[in-house]
């Protein structure tokens, strides 16, 4: 699994505070420790059965565009029930969620990128 960047300290204090209206014992401390155990490898959920494209998008955290957009580039397998229907492979799902997405191929908003860019 890639690296990940820490979170600040301010941005966990932050987070922190205003979780804590919902979760009153929540501490900038134990806010890291769970979203630590959350970013291993072992959390990935068990998948067996083929999955929609709303499912996936669920689990992979973008939009059925962005699913869409994968299984075109080959990053997903479908297999097509018929001409509209199709269900994602799962083990493809778990290989996406594992390796990640080449820098190349993330799509950035003209909004949000670098002058010059």
């Amino acid at each position: 699994m890639k690296a990940l960047i820490p979170i600040p300290q301010v941005a966990m204090m932050a987070a922190a505070t205003l979780l804590q209206q919902y979760i009153p014992d929540l501490t900038p401390q134990r806010l890291e420790t769970l979203l630590t155990e959350n970013r291993s490898e072992g959390n990935i959920p068990e998948l067996s059965r083929k999955l929609t494209r709303s499912e996936c998008a669920q689990i992979l955290g973008v939009s059925i565009n962005s699913v869409n957009r994968y299984i075109k580039n080959g990053r997903l397998k479908a297999v097509y029930i018929s001409p509209r229907l199709l269900r994602i492979d799962p083990e493809s799902v778990k290989d996406l969620l594992t390796n990640g997405i080449p820098e190349d191929e993330v799509i950035i908003p003209k909004c949000c990128r670098k002058a010059g860019a």
